[in-house]
């Protein structure tokens, strides 16, 4: 089995040789490549080398492409700096009162920005590994985008104040999300991943989860697996045990599980409905870890999650600064656990 293959496998709920690696790891591999970050993310080219690279190196299952949070207000006119070696900066949020938000122009956003760099990007990585990894784009979902042109002390304000001029923020962002996900519909990745931290039980409450988001999750998922995407995701920080009911009701394809959240007590609650990804911590296991101790946590999490419908990777975004070796750790582990 290649990795592609492995991933599609546990996708399907077939059985696989071993669990998948997939990390959560984009920017990362930019320094252990030896380019700024300031280069990574302004240029398709160097962007693909270093992803393709790292999938090469490391040997991963999958690699997923990010442009970071930042990314839709960019397309939307806000204003965003670039450090020479740093991911890019939000400057301003363009919703200062939420009755802006008709005056946004969501439609074209994908011609605007980083969004044309980041799909011919998308395509060079399938290119060059989609024939052996499953690749990931990764956009934001609504909540995450509402946070970045409201702000994030603004959004929760709103959602605990004046649910009313939240909710037509959030219509609002499903739509930038949804045309986010047509603009990059062609470009050879097999799944779209839409990231929503500030969906995480550790910043709302799963009472304002289920009564303000999921319902657009639920909208947002429909319409993008109707315009063709084959498959979906849904990656929310924390500890999401109290809402991955909710999530997984969404009707999305994998559910990202953090570190918080033991693998076990995962897939219980998911019960075979759904693929799960994690839940390796990025900063313990990765960022700050011993190579030695992360293959010993990959293997423990290896044995967990044996024949189930879990794909190996960090819970959440692996760090620049990460040491290759660790990554390398784990890595080796899962090899010999196949």
């Amino acid at each position: 089995m290649n990795g592609r293959e492995r991933v599609f496998a546990i996708l399907r709920g077939d059985s696989a040789d071993r669990p998948p690696l997939m990390p959560i790891v984009h920017a990362a591999l930019a320094p252990l490549a030896g380019v700024p970050l300031g280069r990574f993310f302004t240029d398709a080219q160097t962007m693909a080398e270093v992803i393709a690279g790292g999938c090469t190196r490391f040997g991963f299952d999958g690699v997923q492409l990010s442009l970071g949070v930042s990314a839709e207000p960019e397309a939307l006119g806000a204003r965003v700096d670039q450090p020479r070696d740093a991911a890019p900066v939000l400057r301003e949020h363009l919703l200062a009162d939420p009755s802006q938000a008709a005056d946004l122009p969501v439609r074209g956003l994908g011609d605007r920005g980083r969004f044309p760099l980041y799909r011919r990007a998308m395509e060079s990585v399938a290119r060059r590994v989609g024939d052996r990894a499953f690749v990931v784009n990764t956009l934001r979902g609504p909540l995450n985008i509402a946070s970045q042109l409201r702000g994030v002390e603004e959004i929760l304000i709103d959602l605990l104040q004046a649910p009313d001029a939240a909710g037509q923020v959030l219509d609002l962002t499903v739509e930038i999300a949804i045309e986010a996900a047509r603009a990059t519909l062609d470009c050879g990745a097999d799944l779209v991943m839409f990231g929503e931290a500030t969906c995480s039980p550790n910043f709302i409450s799963p009472e304002l989860y289920r009564r303000l988001v999921w319902p657009r999750h639920r909208r947002m998922i429909e319409q993008v697996r109707a315009m063709g995407w084959p498959l979906t995701g849904l990656h929310v920080c924390g500890n999401i045990r109290p809402i991955l009911p909710d999530l997984i009701a969404t009707g999305a394809d994998l559910i990202d599980v953090d570190h918080q959240v033991p693998a076990a007590g995962a897939l219980e609650a998911a019960g075979g409905r759904v693929a799960l990804r994690g839940n390796l911590d990025p900063i313990g296991d990765f960022f700050a870890g011993r190579p030695e101790k992360t293959g010993e946590t990959t293997g423990m999490l290896a044995r967990t999650v044996a024949g189930s419908r879990w794909i190996v990777s960090s819970g959440c975004d692996i760090p620049p600064g990460t040491k290759a070796e660790a990554i390398e750790a784990c890595r080796s582990v899962l090899v010999q656990s196949g």
